[in-house]
């Protein structure tokens, strides 16, 4: 069969149009899920999807799918990614994805190629956790992995609670499971996302080729003392929140440097947000709220070290005289990617000589979802300095033309094979 090529130049200019989306300050990105940007962003891709002649379908969480018919009728491979973004994060977090697809499917239809089952191009809403401390929402609904009760703890900085957003949508407990996609529908699915990490550059290798996926903990933890006048009340006789809030800091640091090495399941562990009360410099914080992110390629170990922390927040609230609550935002497993479909990538670097790097990913996708329900491979490209979610990210743009051309061998290939 003979593998049609890219036109990069397509590729990178609708990549650096989506990138324009949410621009702000030195370069930073902002489109934060539901947001008037993401939706643009969104707005884009449906424009570009119906330019290529794909067939397109808006589900009623607003994740996108782009369909191009196969010989037959049957499973279809999916590719895609997502298009939201952190806070003042970078350009190519989920946008390579979702337009190196997009790229790979138009390809693949303009070059006439026989094509035994459909494609589709997708891009999934919700990946990142920046507004709602919720990771991966849209892939979840069409994984069928999530129930409205898994949404209580979710609220964004504005006090927005996001089962509200989706009932504005009209999400409700009762049709959830509707927006679940059978199974049978999909063959495989596959993601090309960039590594955010340093190590594919160290070792000199294009290409990353994961084998699993790492899963966070997340829960926010709620220190109640006693805001009191900051000039009047003693030292001793204060129950500051904010102190007991920066000893359990502390203590996520510590723990997680000692489960670090690959022995103790390389857990990490983030403090990403703080929320104090009332906020003002002379008043003692009577209450703090803290996001934590625990994660690991281990369940046993991410278990572990969430525990200790939620176990560590109870002993100091105890100690300094003060209530505290946990309260899980997202409880999530790792997930070990399929071999046929690793396998198949695998091939596909071998044959066009390309080195690439067996490894896992530390951090979530879509990819882990979609892995419940269907054969799923990811494909890597490297990230300069290993920056990610900063606005100096970057990636090559050779090594995204590259990424996207192997992602056209790799999706051709699920579709003639038997995974």
């Amino acid at each position: 069969m003979e593998i049609p090529e890219i036109n990069k130049d397509r590729l990178l200019r609708d990549l650096n149009a989506v990138s324009r989306i949410g621009l702000g300050e030195g370069g930073s990105v902002t489109r934060l899920v539901f947001s008037v940007h993401e939706l643009r962003s969104r707005q884009l891709l449906v424009h570009l999807m119906n330019r290529a002649g794909l067939e397109v379908h808006v589900d009623a969480a607003g994740n996108i799918f782009g369909r191009l018919s196969g010989e037959r009728e049957g499973p279809a491979v999916l590719a895609g990614s997502h298009l939201d973004s952190v806070v003042q994060g970078g350009r190519y977090d989920g946008p390579v994805g979702v337009i190196g697809a997009l790229e790979a499917v138009r390809t693949i239809k303009e070059s006439g190629v026989r094509l035994p089952v459909p494609l589709e191009s997708v891009c999934f809403v919700g990946e990142e956790s920046s507004r709602f401390g919720f990771a991966t929402l849209g892939s979840s609904l069409v994984a069928g992995d999530v129930t409205m009760d898994d949404f209580a703890n979710a609220v964004d900085a504005g006090g927005a609670r996001l089962e509200d957003v989706l009932s504005s949508f009209g999400i409700y407990r009762e049709n959830l499971a509707s927006l679940k996609r059978d199974p049978k529908t999909v063959k495989a699915y596959l993601e090309l996302h960039i590594e955010q990490g340093p190590v594919l550059e160290s070792k000199k290798k294009k290409i990353g080729v994961v084998t699993a996926i790492a899963a966070p903990s997340r829960f926010r933890v709620i220190f109640r003392g006693q805001a009191d006048h900051s000039g009047t009340t003693p030292m001793e006789m204060r129950k500051d929140a904010l102190v007991a809030a920066g000893y359990l800091i502390t203590y996520v640091d510590e723990v997680c440097r000692e489960h670090a090495s690959e022995d103790k399941g390389r857990v990490v562990g983030t403090v990403g947000a703080i929320k104090v009360e009332p906020g003002v410099i002379n008043a003692i914080p009577g209450r703090v709220e803290l996001q934590v992110d625990v994660r690991s390629i281990t369940a046993a170990s991410k278990r572990k070290v969430a525990g200790l922390i939620k176990k560590r927040a109870r002993r100091i609230a105890r100690e300094r005289g003060m209530k505290v609550e946990v309260l899980t935002i997202r409880e999530e497993e790792p997930v070990a990617l399929h071999p046929g479909v690793i396998s198949l990538i695998r091939a596909v670097c071998e044959e066009r000589e390309v080195p690439f790097e067996v490894m896992p990913s530390g951090a979530g996708h879509d990819a882990m979802q979609m892995a419940k329900i269907t054969p799923t491979g990811m494909i890597f490209i490297p990230s300069t300095n290993g920056v990610s979610h900063n606005p100096t990210e970057w990636t090559d743009p050779e090594d995204i033309c590259l990424g996207t051309q192997l992602l056209v061998e790799a999706l051709l290939r699920a579709a003639h094979a038997e995974i």
